[in-house]
């Protein structure tokens, strides 16, 4: 079993909350997703299991959102919003610059792992603070290229002082 006691039981009592115990998936594999951080295979097979749906259905649906995440990601998830508004207002250049300042591609994490880049197709509904990210649950707007260094600074802040206690 991937998932603790605890989390296995907080599934169950989602299945009972819905007539159909298939409605209860898209809540369950969020659980599962925030215990394990995502959803390796194994973790998508245990939640078709507790829900009592198949294995295909569970897959399915895992992939079909682009919140669920099949893959680890950083700890730190920058996601760029690049819908009609934001891309008006500089959402290509934020994701270049953000690209460039980390030194990955949009879709990859930083080597040391901590910081996943996203160009995400969902739109945020900051439109008026156009261009934006959000950074974990936190919402960055009127991303100008300066407040873009300085945002590119506090996300490089701890990798560089993981870098120099190492050394």
């Amino acid at each position: 079993m991937m998932l603790s006691a605890e989390t296995q039981e907080k599934i169950r009592a989602e299945t009972e909350r819905y007539p159909s115990r298939r409605t209860a998936l898209l809540p369950a594999l969020k659980l599962a997703q925030e215990e394990r951080g995502y959803l390796p295979p194994e973790a998508v097979a245990e939640v078709a299991e507790l829900v009592g749906v198949s294995h295909a259905a569970a897959w399915e649906l895992a992939t079909f959102y682009s919140m669920l995440r099949l893959e680890p990601e950083g700890r730190v998830r920058v996601e760029v919003c690049v819908q009609l508004p934001c891309a008006l207002a500089g959402a290509e250049r934020l994701l270049r610059d953000l690209s460039a300042g980390l030194g990955i591609a949009p879709g990859q994490t930083t080597p040391d792992g901590e910081v996943t880049l996203i160009r995400t197709p969902e739109c945020f509904g900051a439109c008026h603070r156009a261009p934006m990210a959000r950074v974990n649950e936190v919402y960055r707007e009127s991303l100008t290229p300066e407040a873009t260094q300085q945002l590119l600074q506090e996300l490089n802040a701890p990798r560089q002082q993981g870098r120099e206690s190492a050394a």
